[in-house]
Parts: C-alpha cells; sequence; structure tokens
C-alpha cells in the first residue's frame, strides 16, 4: 500500500477562496490514469483543502472550537465546500478510468482537542481491497473536546502511514528547499536545522505549512517523498518505485 497526499496548494488557489485549479487537477488525474492504468492499484489518496477550507476556518473562527449554533453553521459550511473539492478531483479521475470512492473522515474519524483517537481504517483498507481509489481529504471532524476540529489531511497521512510501504507528498515545491537547494534527507536528526527554511505561506494554513506536515511524519515515524505535483511525472516515478527530485522523509 502506499499512500498519494495532493496538497490543497497545488489543487487549489490559497489566495482565493474556494478557487480551484483546474488545470492542476486535470494532470495529476491524468497522471493517476496513467499509473493505474499500469497495474498499480494500491493507492489511496489523500488531499488538503486548500482555499476550500482554509479561509472558511479563519474567518468563522472555528480553529478551536464548534459550540455556538453559528459555529456550527460554519462548520457545516466548511465541510461542504471541502466536499466540492474532493467531488472535482473525483469527477476528473473518473474521466481519466481510475475507479475513485470519497470517503468522507466525518464519518471515520474523532479527534479530542485536534488528534485523531478514532480512526476506522477498516473501512478505508476494505475500499482499496476491492479494487478501488480510496480518497479522503482535510476537513472538519468530530472533536469530543471541541465539538468538531480541524483534521489536516496531514495527519491522515501519518496514521494511514504506518501501514505503507510508501507516502509521496505532492506539493508546490521541489522539495524541501534549504539555500536554493533541494534538501535530499531530512530526519529527526537534522529537521531542527532545516525548520528555520520551512517558512509558512502568506495564504491562509491552519494546519502549520511543510513544517507542520514533516512533524507529522516524524512523530508518526512515516517514511515519505515530498515532490513538486505541478510536476506530475515526478509523481508518477516515485509511485511506480523509481527515482525523481524531491526530499526523501526518514524518521
Amino acid at each position: 500500500m502506499q499512500i498519494l497526499k495532493l496538497g490543497g496548494s497545488v489543487l487549489t488557489d490559497k489566495n482565493r477562496p474556494q478557487t480551484a485549479n483546474p488545470e492542476a487537477i486535470r494532470l495529476l488525474a491524468q497522471m493517476l490514469g496513467r499509473v493505474w492504468k499500469s497495474g498499480v492499484h494500491d493507492i489511496i489518496l489523500v488531499h488538503g483543502a486548500g482555499s476550500f477550507g482554509h479561509a472558511l476556518v479563519l474567518e468563522h473562527n472555528i480553529d478551536n472550537g464548534v459550540r455556538t449554533d453559528g459555529q456550527k453553521l460554519a462548520a457545516a459550511k466548511t465541510h461542504a465546500a471541502c466536499a466540492k473539492l474532493t467531488s472535482l478531483l473525483v469527477e476528473a479521475l473518473l474521466a481519466e478510468g481510475v475507479p475513485a470512492i470519497s470517503l468522507p473522515p466525518a464519518l471515520l474519524i474523532t479527534q479530542t482537542n485536534k488528534r485523531i483517537v478514532k480512526f476506522d481504517e477498516k473501512k478505508v483498507l476494505a475500499c482499496l481491497s476491492m479494487g478501488y481509489l480510496p480518497i479522503l481529504r482535510g476537513d472538519m471532524v468530530p472533536d469530543t473536546a471541541l465539538g468538531m476540529s480541524v483534521c489536516s489531511g496531514d495527519q491522515i497521512v501519518a496514521r494511514l502511514g504506518k501501514k505503507a510501504e510508501r507516502i509521496v507528498l505532492g506539493t508546490n515545491v521541489d522539495g524541501v528547499m534549504a539555500e536554493g537547494k533541494v534538501v535530499p534527507l531530512i530526519t529527526s536528526q537534522n529537521f531542527a536545522k532545516y525548520e528555520k527554511h520551512l517558512s509558512i505561506s502568506s495564504s491562509p494554513d491552519v494546519t502549520g505549512g511543510m513544517a507542520g506536515k514533516i512533524k507529522e511524519l516524524l512523530a508518526g515515524k512515516v517514511s515519505a517523498y515530498v515532490a513538486n505535483a505541478h510536476h506530475p511525472e515526478r509523481l508518477e516515478a516515485l509511485l511506480q518505485g523509481k527515482k525523481a527530485l524531491c526530499t526523501q522523509i526518514e524518521w
């Protein structure tokens, strides 16, 4: 099993609320169509919410709890917006002959203070074993302490990744960059050295940006590759076990 994470910064314009990047979605769907037709069917796809989720969470101040009727309505609007992005991705994949199935995280995951405490992973793995491409996303999920809270796609990846042979993170950069160059390897031992280079984007992001992604992977003791999804051929190579320009993450 391998996991492909497509960042919201690739699938959307994170500076414009609820604005997709249709060309990126089309090219990535075509890439996955080629991978699927080559016989590689062991992929779980997780995507970020991008401008479909982050802006709404910040606008309605629901990052730290959902309790009032107004906050509940905002959480439902955020969930609906995230579902729209998933729908665009599913439609593009179906057009390429990939049997993609959306699995809403709110039905699978429970959090406490923004951390996953329950995850019905069996449903995801069952979907995969039946020959489908399961799709999950960053979204609002039930939270025992906060009512509802944001569950990042990165946290989902780290949780599922414990069973994965390979994790590929498709971002809007060539990898982890330091002084203009791609860092070939990040580990728990050298992360502090490079963390200062992982600046948070100026666009809205409630999940910690690149630093947050790497921290989730290191905390979960998960191996991964960070590559540029604007070059789909690089993700394609990694999903097929080949080399490509990227940063490797090893705990």
